[in-house]
């Protein structure tokens, strides 16, 4: 049975592991990079392909975290509508089949108790089709960032040259290969991270104009939420959105240095109600928006 106590603490209590989760992955990619920088000065270029792998894999994750993040705090912001509604209320439809969707993916303990207490206030064939995402209603960015796959040769090229650019490592990507890996696409180029399709470049722009993605595009994209901040008394139905087409050519330095300092983004205070405040969790959404 639906305890709205008890899944307001375990929306808290996620909200803090996921915080949790972001710094110790942060702290941990930071050495991780000074190990490749070390690895590319004495040239042990393989070596650093395998373990710049592992540091694409775990920013993905870490985005994903964020994400997952904000949604918890939407979900407290707009509990109200969770304990009242009967069915999920279309302002908060994305945000809850998202959590159901992320929670068994996640490392998050306390999401998968959380989605305990969404299948018992929606019923278990709701819950089953937001892991299916059978309405696609979940957010695409989480499904792309959780997936398990293998980083695109491209985009490991552009972390090493970032990390080396960091750490002031004398090395750079061959011209001839990154020649090749544009060359191999046929007419289109597949974004690995944003898993959007942009027009290929020609192979000599591409090696002049280092194709790259802001890894916080996720909040302008889906989380479309800030405008509907304002307006949690009487939230209007809004229909479902797909994410708009992220330009590739942003900057590569963002996901390459990604350790997210939190103290650029305010994190929401909670009032004496428990609730986040809503000025704190606006103010976080446009720092998020701005980030680059």
């Amino acid at each position: 049975m639906f305890n709205p106590t008890r899944a307001k603490v375990q929306l808290k209590l996620s909200v803090n592991r996921l915080q949790m989760l972001q710094n110790k992955k942060n702290m941990l990619a930071q050495q991780q990079r000074k190990e490749i920088a070390r690895l590319l000065e004495t040239g042990k270029e393989e070596s650093a392909r395998i373990r710049v792998e592992h540091i694409i894999r775990e920013d993905f994750s870490t985005e994903a975290l964020e994400i997952i993040e904000l949604y918890c705090e939407l979900l407290l912001a707009r509990f109200g509508l969770l304990e009242q509604m009967k069915n999920c209320d279309p302002a908060i439809i994305e945000a809850v089949n998202t959590l159901i969707y992320a929670a068994p993916r996640s490392e998050v303990k306390e999401l998968l108790l959380v989605r305990d207490q969404l299948a018992a206030k929606f019923g278990r064939e709701f819950v089953t089709n937001a892991m299916e995402n059978k309405d696609e209603s979940v957010n695409p960015r989480i499904i792309q960032k959780l997936k398990v796959q293998t980083p695109d040769p491209y985009l490991v090229n552009r972390y090493l040259e970032e990390i080396a650019k960091t750490f002031k490592v004398n090395w750079t990507a061959d011209p001839e290969t990154d020649h090749q890996l544009i060359g191999a696409m046929d007419g289109e180029f597949i974004d690995p991270i944003n898993n959007s399709v942009e027009q290929r470049f020609r192979p000599q722009e591409a090696i002049k104009q280092t194709p790259v993605v802001q890894p916080m595009d996720m909040e302008v994209d889906r989380l479309d939420l800030l405008s509907d901040l304002s307006s949690l008394q009487d939230p209007p139905t809004r229909a479902a959105t797909k994410p708009a087409t992220p330009s590739i050519q942003s900057s590569a330095s963002t996901l390459a240095n990604n350790n997210v300092n939190n103290s650029t983004v305010p994190s929401s205070t909670t009032p004496d109600d428990g609730l986040p405040d809503l000025d704190a969790l606006t103010r976080r959404f446009e720092a998020l928006k701005k980030r680059s």
